[in-house]
Parts: C-alpha cells; structure tokens; sequence
C-alpha cells in the first residue's frame, strides 16, 4: 500500500470504523429529565416544557384537566425526542391539586433537575403554611424552593 492510500485508511477509515463499533455496543442514548412549568392565573393553567413525545405530553394534560373543569388548560408543552417529563402525570397533577385545593389563584411552579420552584401569591401566612406543607408532601422526591406572598 502506497502512503497516501495509508493516510486515507488511517485517518478516515480506521476512526469511521471504530466509530461504528462504539455505537453498536451503547444501545439507546438516554433521554435526559426537561423541565415542566405551570402557571395558574385565575381560572386558567398554563402547562409548558418538554416532554419525550407526543404521547407523553397528552398524559400531563389530562392529568390536569382531571382535576379541574373550572380552568381553562392552556397547553404549551412541546414534544422534544431528547427530553422527557421531569415528573410523572401523577405527581405533577397531585401538585397542581395542592395549589387548587388551597385556592391559590396566582401561582407559578418550575419543575426541573429535581428541583421544584414555586412562587405565589397567597391570602395570608397560614395558607402559606398549608400550601408549603402540601407540595412537599406531594412530591418527596423534590426539593421544593418557595417565595410565597400575602395579600
């Protein structure tokens, strides 16, 4: 073999073959946690974030609106093949459930790497108390991250 055909084998080749052998044993690459924001504003809720599929989007939004036929779901989770879900159906409705159960009527909760951050406005300090209470409890989990407000 003549040095240019041995340059081309070596540095194309041989990495591309090698390569290909890597991604053989590897299997699937792993999706990896998104983020998922609601929002609630008098009556409507406002869902956003990331979600591996279609699928999987649909599940949070009904999961929602089983708690609710007062609110109006206004749904902007885009699907996203790299990105799922950072909590299941069930636990983001149980902490929407929390919020609406305690009459909040202005919230806003972030739920991304393990973290969930909320902030809200609440009508006075014991409410604030009930609904801290009820988040943490609805989702172990997570670490919860408050800024709650009184009227």
């Amino acid at each position: 073999m003549q040095l240019p055909q041995r340059v081309f084998v070596g540095a194309l080749v041989v990495p591309m073959l090698l390569a290909s052998v890597g991604t053989a044993f590897r299997g699937e690459p792993e999706i990896a946690a998104g983020h998922l924001v609601f929002a609630v504003r008098s009556s409507e809720i406002v869902l956003a974030g990331t979600a591996a599929s279609a699928g999987e989007r649909q599940e949070i939004v009904d999961a929602v609106r089983g708690l609710t036929a007062s609110h109006r779901i206004t749904d902007m989770i885009t699907p996203n093949v790299g990105e799922r879900m950072p909590v299941t159906p069930a636990v983001a409705a149980s902490l929407l459930g929390v919020v609406l159960d305690q009459g909040v009527a202005d919230f806003t909760g972030v739920v991304h790497k393990g973290h969930f951050s909320a902030s809200a406005r609440v009508a006075d300090p014991e409410r604030a108390g009930l609904l801290s209470d009820g988040l943490r409890a609805a989702a172990p989990g997570l670490r919860v991250d408050e800024d709650f407000t009184s009227d």
